[in-house]
């Protein structure tokens, strides 16, 4: 894992420094650069294969490419088997030199054949073609700008805007989305100059011009196919531990993050039986009722690791505008600090770690996803649906808490989110927006200055939609996006075992009864005598509503203070005011408001 940066033009002396310089917590082991007609390339390198060699950026044997690249290719022997029996020969055993030599045997036709995380530069040096490319699906970031006709890219957008043709103006159309979602739903940067390559992107530069494409787009679910559960657990099972082993390589320490929860448990199980060393689990402990450390502990002694705990304190609240300002695009949920934490102590002892990222979108975790297909299949009495939205906001909150599968309260809030949603039945957009949202549209006219929110495009609310919908958003912009950044400003490398094409394909015809609600994957793991298995989902939570109040209170105080709130000129000082008033009633949605809000001026103020 690395850091990549580089423009194309006339030198300009010191910017590739800069560049570096801005991304080197990715890559603290070493750095370089090289230039060569008119394309500058620069790296940062954290050493995870052949620490001795490998420095980059890097040439092929025959000289024709250079390469700089972040990740990893976890089918490196393999393809490097077939590139030998080809004639290529390598100098070292990084799978960096997997690149140059393999697009000089497949051409373009060498990035599908990849299997893992990377995000790569790669320059021909007979023709000055230049191509970026980004795994298949978006583990590994890379932020690129035209910005003035000029082609700048890196592994950070804070790498970008040291060109000087890449300004930080900023989009109000994408805080919006942020304000509204937590995080940036279309896949763009705040900086109006800052373009986010896609998943599965290449991006070709040719004498001047820039073509975007895909080389893999994920497919959408087809007809299921027919088979025992036993029949499908055991084909899930071959291609998870197939995963898990495969990252488990590794010429440095290597460690695993270990919940009691059975996304985690999985790649433990299998870790423990395909690792040739003894691997160290760190758990991070919530400190609330539904604190998982004991079961993660009785895991780890199961699996025969060493086992570290993680706690918060309250000072630890001191670091969180440091742990949003290395997120290259924010993020506003509150386990943004647990998160950073978490990866800090990890990387005192490991410099790898595996981790559960990815489960819920692939074997359909979350909670809106039912609720919402079943809305969708309601959808020929959507009229007397929305006549009951008005009756939703007369009921208990406790008795609708008993319907909300999450270990915070509803609220008064969250009620009138659920009659919110009942009352847009039928309006499939609406129903996607408002299920995932932390404001409603009139909220959302209210809290800021920018507007109301854009017309919602109809949605697709089959479960094959909503599972492409996460794989193309949510998973590469929030939860990959979130894990990367969190655990490279620690200069530790995050790998995720179910995040692969292999596990995706072989999901898409699953039937939706199995697929639904991790049913499948908790039947992997009891026929793997896991007793993780049984045990109901925790998500994880940072309780800023109640056992942390005075903390957030306190975040508020600074980053949303009327001063604050007239210098970026962004959120409405009355709605700031009644949130706080909301939290101090232990009102769940008002905390998660304030978190974004908080996280949005924290960002603006490092960023800025």
């Amino acid at each position: 894992m690395c850091g990549i940066c580089g423009y194309v033009g006339a030198e300009r002396p010191g910017l590739i420094q800069a560049m570096i310089a801005e991304i080197r917590h990715r890559g603290p082991d070493g750095e370089g650069c090289d230039s060569a007609l008119g394309i500058h390339l620069g790296h940062a390198r954290l050493a995870i294969l052949d620490p001795s060699h490998g420095a980059q950026p890097l040439t092929g044997a025959d000289g024709r490419y250079t390469v700089s690249y972040n990740g990893e290719i976890y089918n490196y022997p393999d393809l490097r088997r077939e590139l030998e029996a080809l004639g290529h020969r390598f100098e070292t055993t990084c799978d960096t030199e997997l690149l140059p030599l393999g697009f000089a045997a497949w051409g373009e036709g060498l990035f599908a054949r990849l299997d893992g995380m990377f995000a790569f530069a790669l320059r021909d040096n007979a023709d000055g073609r230049l191509w970026l490319v980004r795994d298949q699906l978006g583990i590994k970031p890379l932020y690129y700008s035209l910005a003035g006709g000029e082609l700048a890219f890196a592994s950070s957008a804070r790498a970008l805007t040291r060109h000087p043709q890449v300004s930080r103006r900023l989009r109000p159309d994408a805080i919006q989305e942020f304000l509204q979602f937590r995080w940036v739903r279309s896949g763009r940067h705040l900086f109006s100059d800052v373009e986010i390559l896609p998943p599965g992107g290449v991006l070709r530069w040719t004498e001047g011009e820039a073509r975007l494409d895909r080389f893999w787009t994920p497919a959408r679910r087809g007809p299921a196919r027919n088979a025992l559960p036993r029949d499908w657990a055991a084909e899930v099972e071959l291609v998870l531990e197939d995963s898990v082993r495969r990252q488990l390589r590794a010429d440095v320490a290597l460690g695993i993050f270990l919940s009691g929860g059975v996304d985690s448990a999985m790649i433990g199980h299998y870790a423990a039986r395909n690792a040739a060393n003894r691997l160290t689990a760190f758990t991070f402990s919530t400190g609330d009722r539904v604190d998982e450390t004991a079961q993660a502990a009785a895991m780890a002694r199961d699996f025969g690791f060493d086992h570290r705990v993680v706690s918060l304190t309250a000072s630890d609240f001191a670091d969180f505008p440091q742990a949003v300002a290395c997120l290259d695009n924010p993020v506003g949920d509150a386990v943004v600090l647990p998160t950073w934490k978490l990866c800090r102590e990890a990387a005192r002892e490991v410099k790898v770690v595996l981790t559960g990222e990815g489960a819920d979108e692939m074997f359909a975790g979350y909670a809106h996803l039912p609720i919402l297909r079943k809305l969708d299949q309601l959808g020929s009495v959507a009229g007397v649906l929305r006549l009951l939205a008005p009756l939703i906001r007369l009921m208990p909150v406790g008795l609708l808490n008993h319907l909300f599968d999450y270990q915070a309260s509803l609220g008064r809030l969250g009620r009138d989110a659920a009659a919110e949603l009942l009352a847009v039945a039928g309006d499939s957009g609406k129903m996607l927006a408002r299920a995932s949202a932390i404001m409603g549209d009139a909220e959302m006219a209210q809290a800021t200055t920018l507007g109301p929110p854009p017309p919602r495009p109809k949605a697709d609310l089959s479960l094959g939609g909503l599972l492409l919908d996460l794989t193309r958003g949510w998973l590469p912009e929030e939860i990959l996006h979130k894990m990367d950044q969190l655990s490279m400003a620690h200069g530790l490398e995050a790998r995720v075992p179910y995040v692969t094409t292999a596990l995706y394909d072989l999901l898409l015809r699953c039937p939706d009864q199995m697929a639904m609600g991790k049913t499948l994957l908790r039947h992997v793991a009891s026929q793997s005598g896991l007793a993780a298995a049984r045990r109901r989902k925790v998500a994880f939570h940072l309780p800023v509503e109640t056992l942390w109040r005075p903390q957030l209170e306190e975040m508020c105080r600074e980053y949303l203070s009327p001063a604050m709130i007239r210098r970026h000129a962004i959120l409405n000082e009355a709605f700031v005011g009644r949130s706080l008033s909301l939290l101090k009633a232990g009102e769940f949605l008002a905390s998660k408001r304030l978190v974004a809000m908080v996280s949005l001026h924290a960002w603006l103020d490092a960023h800025t």
